[in-house]
């Protein structure tokens, strides 16, 4: 089984498209793998009607699971209610907005197939163009804060930062998970990395959001990942402990 974590806060739009731009691109992806997907929708204490126009278009069907935080905790922490809550072998996570396409779940599943590594990042930065619909500023200061991870970690990895990546379930459960925020993803790959992990990369392309805004608060997540990086640093390089 594959689990398919997808977080949300305030995403009452891009919900409606679910039944139309999710659901059945899955399910073909699904039977061209052979594989079974769960989904395992996290609202992350959403104040618009998202987990309402959840609950309508899942009623139905036992595959799907949904989480609700209550209250608004940040990206990182629905992400590791999801992964806490995954009963699949293989756990893919992805956008809410769907700016990472759910057809290059194709590309995961494939680069996994291939090489068999413990984890499978999509990355926009692998060929020119795949970032061509993103904000100028949002792309220079998301390639700068990869580079930066890149040189820290030694590792020919050109996306640290991305949500969308496939995971082997025992990898994810190998290491511990602090971030609630954004910088989560950057810190799971430093953490698998560090501990010896297989990490692949495959080219998706990258998209701006169709509906809604986004919830990053870039001088947030600037201090953040201004953080990780120095606890990478001092695990590294002081042979510090992550705590």
């Amino acid at each position: 089984m594959i689990s398919l974590i997808i977080p949300l806060y305030n995403e009452e739009e891009n919900v409606k498209i679910y039944p139309t731009e999710l659901f059945p691109v899955i399910e073909q992806i699904g039977s061209d793998f052979n594989e079974q997907f769960e989904y395992i929708f996290v609202d992350d204490g959403s104040k618009d009607r998202t987990l309402v126009y959840l609950e309508e278009i899942t009623q139905h069907r036992p595959d799907f699971r949904i989480f609700s935080h209550g209250i608004n905790k940040g990206l990182g922490a629905a992400i590791k209610t999801g992964i806490w809550n995954a009963r699949g072998d293989l756990i893919v996570c992805m956008d809410a907005d769907l700016t990472f396409r759910p057809e290059n779940i194709r590309n995961l599943l494939s680069g996994y197939h291939d090489t068999h590594s413990d984890c499978i990042s999509g990355s926009p930065y692998i060929h020119e163009g795949h970032l061509e619909s993103v904000a100028v500023h949002r792309a220079v200061i998301s390639k700068s804060i990869n580079g930066i991870y890149r040189l820290l970690l030694g590792a020919q990895i050109t996306a640290i930062s991305p949500i969308f990546r496939l995971y082997t379930k025992s990898a994810i459960d190998s290491i511990s998970i602090s971030s609630n925020n954004f910088e989560i993803n950057a810190e799971i790959l430093a953490k698998l990395l560090m501990s010896g992990k297989r990490v692949h990369e495959v080219p998706v392309p990258l998209y701006q959001r169709r509906f809604g805004v986004s919830k990053i608060n870039i001088k947030k997540e600037i201090l953040n990942n201004i953080k990780l990086i120095s606890k990478i640093i001092n695990v590294k390089y002081f042979h510090a402990s992550w705590s």
